[in-house]
């Protein structure tokens, strides 16, 4: 028999095995030279690797074998190479080595002695430019393009040259751009981005938007400091959108809760909702994305935290009249949570019909229902915990494993051990060393389970759960 009339499953498993054999072998790192020759000095050079080959160019590498051999050989390699597209902006120049652009050549340039290279330049939107002109010119190798991840792209020129990329990618499910395009793309732009400008295009279904900090030389350029409201445009919908992810933080026309707003009366089928790192983005707008895909939603993250741990940015307000904590336990499908709130309360963990599964954070900045006073606020924290343990237990009976975290007054709550982490030297001097009991050494920080960065957080330990209580109600420990 021959092997093109074997089944296609068993055919795409062959190629499969072919392609990750062939990308263990392959190269794996480019290579660089320490140094270039000066006009009047010549230099001993010294080989060193620069960097890692790209995950689509080693999947381009290990397929090129079977790419050669027939017409429906060459399809399925094609399929398999270009189904995920990074591309990532040079930064224009650097000193090169004489080498081969050909990686399989690579062991030859390993057993050269005399080593040569020079300072050149590099157009830094050249990849961009060649891989628009590519889609365009041949429409079938677009076709095939499923995900497309664009990093370090920030100007005008860019943008354009994105857009004319996605222009010719009518089948992408994923995108991610830089989050100057929210600024600078039309309305145009926008519906080919989101797969509705044309009868027959695949809408779009996961969308993130990268934001980075900028060089003020860029930032000074009035040309870019433009924003064309194109999100505006009744024609530019999200309604096909079930992922949303924001990511990164940055000075310079930032996503903020305005965007999530406009993006919120039409995103009705987001499954997930994620804002990682980003601090330009308070509750506000991230609830307001809540509510408008209440019915929908999976996953929640809303963690716009710092380097700094605890003293992540404030996460903001909401109108007096909303209370988070309710509108979180009626999204009927809502399975994954991690969320900075501005205050919570018991009524959280209240409800036995919500089906919360996995790791589970709240960072919390005060208690909803308490009082000024010292007893109140304990009496609140007393409830929140109690209603958290209940709430793992109605979980675990449903055959689901919910572990709660609490971030709360610079100490990490573990409700279904009964435990507190924290920095207590301060309560320890507070109580002349009579407090804690006991203790023990803990492995985590103000970053959660990633423990200490190096920084002055000081040593963390672990205290019972009633242990920290009691150091509440003698005034050792304020909350």
């Amino acid at each position: 028999m021959h092997i093109n009339n074997l089944p296609n499953e068993i055919l795409d498993q062959i190629f499969h095995e072919v392609a990750e054999a062939n990308s263990k072998e392959g190269v794996a790192w480019t290579y660089g030279l320490s140094q270039a020759t000066d006009q009047l000095q010549k230099h001993r050079f010294s080989r060193h690797i620069r960097g890692v080959v790209s995950a689509d160019a080693l999947k381009w590498d290990s397929v090129s074998c079977i790419r050669s051999v027939c017409r429906s050989w060459h399809s399925w390699a094609l399929q398999h190479a270009l189904r995920d597209v990074y591309l990532q902006r040079w930064r224009g120049s650097e000193r090169w080595a004489e080498l081969t652009l050909q990686r399989n050549k690579y062991s030859f340039y390993e057993l050269i002695d005399d080593l040569s290279g020079c300072a050149v330049y590099r157009d830094p939107y050249l990849e961009l430019r060649q891989t628009g002109d590519l889609f365009l010119r041949y429409p079938s190798v677009a076709a095939r393009v499923r995900r497309l991840w664009f990093s370090g792209y920030f100007t005008r020129e860019a943008e354009g040259l994105i857009a004319k990329v996605l222009r010719s990618c009518r089948d992408l499910e994923a995108i991610s751009v830089p989050w100057t395009m929210l600024r600078h793309g039309s309305a145009e732009d926008w519906r080919n981005l989101l797969g509705i400008a044309h009868h027959g295009d695949l809408p779009l279904h996961s969308l993130e938007l990268q934001a980075q900090c900028l060089p003020d030389h860029i930032m000074n350029v009035s040309r870019i400091a433009m924003d064309r409201h194109s999100i505006l445009d009744a024609k530019v919908e999200f309604g096909h959108l079930k992922r949303l992810k924001l990511f990164g933080n940055t000075t310079f026309m930032p996503v903020d809760d305005e965007d999530l707003a406009t993006i919120s009366k039409s995103a009705h089928s987001l499954e997930e909702f994620h804002v990682t790192c980003m601090s330009t983005v308070t509750i506000r707008g991230v609830m307001d994305i809540v509510k408008g895909a209440q019915q929908t939603l999976r996953v929640l993250e809303h963690s716009p935290r710092s380097n700094d741990g605890f003293f992540h940015p404030d996460p903001g307000e909401v109108d007096p009249d909303e209370h988070i904590c309710d509108t979180l336990i009626k999204c009927p499908k809502l399975k994954d949570l991690s969320i900075s709130m501005p205050s919570v309360c018991s009524h959280l963990f209240s409800s036995e019909q919500v089906r919360w599964d996995g790791e589970c954070q709240v960072r919390a900045l005060r208690l909803c229902d308490a009082s000024p006073n010292r007893k109140s606020r304990l009496e609140s924290l007393r409830r929140v915990l109690d209603k958290a343990r209940n709430l793992i237990e109605v979980q675990r009976r449903n055959r689901r494993e919910l572990d709660i975290e609490l971030f709360f007054a610079d100490c990490i709550f573990d409700p279904r051990d009964c435990v507190v982490h924290g920095n207590f030297d301060w309560a320890q001097i507070s109580s002349n060393g009579q407090w804690p009991s006991a203790s023990a050494s803990s492995s985590k920080g103000p970053y959660g389970s990633t423990g200490l960065y190096g920084k002055d957080e000081g040593d963390w330990q672990i205290v019972s759960e009633d242990e920290y209580l009691r150091a509440v109600e003698a005034g050792w420990i304020t909350i």
